[in-house]
């Protein structure tokens, strides 16, 4: 499993002695709207319960904490970096952190939402070292992380018109973009996407490229913004034929480790992203729901969408 091999460059530190800990990490897994609705109804006082203890862990004055909890990657347990970077959400008048970004583990540099992803893709998906995966980030924690634990890892940023498509800058970056990649079809073992499709004006041929090149039985695996009581995608901002942006909601940009700038933010999806999957092709395409306390994947339910190639 992915959890071992990601624990195995991770020197001197305790270890597993059994699959419980593997199993513990609940996952609700969700294919429509109504069935979300259905979810959140059920779960209502669990939500309730899960954020009056994140309030109550929160200190009076806003300054950096710890919170102890079990590292996934280093399969340890640590106290997680927990500070106020990032701030927006007030919940009854506290300040909460911005738990997705935060709660970084001292030992392997990774956030929630990174340790999140290495451990819902290692239940999920059971990569093995061989396959072949294609992060679209090369310059982060995560990356690095990916990159030393399989064998046959593509990583990328957008560049732009600078470098051709497949391409590499002086610093050693490959260039692709998401609508036009430069990969094969039918090539890729795993797309793995994390806050990215936001970021591209025609998200559907992103979508559809991800599936030309994903193999038979692979795995397009990636986090966005969602609204999750939103039926529809909320379209933010859209590009005219002659590339002139119109902005129909406020500009909201997001860190770029390329632009000092950020990076416009298009879209904020919702469940219509789905059935945008299944359109260009994939099988089938759920998001994943997880909260966990013992993992410190805190901040309400975070969530991931899969979507699988037949």
């Amino acid at each position: 499993m992915l959890g071992k091999i990601f624990s195995s460059f991770i020197k001197g530190k305790q270890r597993d002695k059994g699959d419980a800990v593997l199993r513990a990490l609940r996952i609700s897994k969700i294919s429509s709207y109504k069935n979300y609705m259905l979810h959140a109804n059920e779960s209502q006082q669990t939500n309730i319960a899960n954020v009056s203890f994140e309030k109550g862990i929160i200190p009076d004055a806003c300054t950096e904490f710890t919170y102890n909890g079990y590292c996934y990657v280093c399969k340890t347990p640590v106290d997680f970096i927990v500070d106020f970077n990032y701030s927006y959400e007030v919940v009854d008048g506290v300040l909460m952190p911005n738990w997705r970004e935060r709660l970084v583990c001292p030992i392997c540099n990774l956030n929630n939402r990174m340790r999140a992803v290495v451990h819902v893709f290692d239940l999920e998906c059971h990569p093995n070292r061989s396959q072949r995966i294609y992060i679209t980030e090369q310059t982060t924690a995560l990356y690095k992380l990916f990159n030393k634990s399989f064998s046959t890892v593509c990583g990328s940023e957008y560049l732009g018109s600078s470098v051709d498509c497949g391409g590499f800058n002086s610093k050693g970056i490959r260039n692709e973009d998401l609508t036009r990649l430069s990969f094969g079809s039918n090539e890729i073992d795993f797309i793995l996407s994390f806050d990215v499709l936001e970021h591209v004006p025609n998200y559907k041929k992103a979508l559809a490229e991800c599936f030309r090149c994903i193999k038979s039985g692979g795995v397009l695996f990636f986090t966005v913004p969602f609204v999750r009581t939103s039926e529809k995608n909320i379209v933010r901002a859209h590009l005219t034929q002659t590339g002139e942006i119109v902005h129909l909601l406020p500009p909201e940009y997001h860190g770029d480790p390329i632009n000092s700038d950020g990076c416009l933010c298009f879209y904020h999806f919702g469940w219509e992203i789905l059935e945008d999957l299944k359109a260009v092709g994939f099988k089938d395409s759920q998001a994943l729901f997880y909260w966990s306390k013992y993992f410190g994947y805190l901040g309400g339910e975070q969530l991931i969408i899969v979507a699988r190639k037949a």
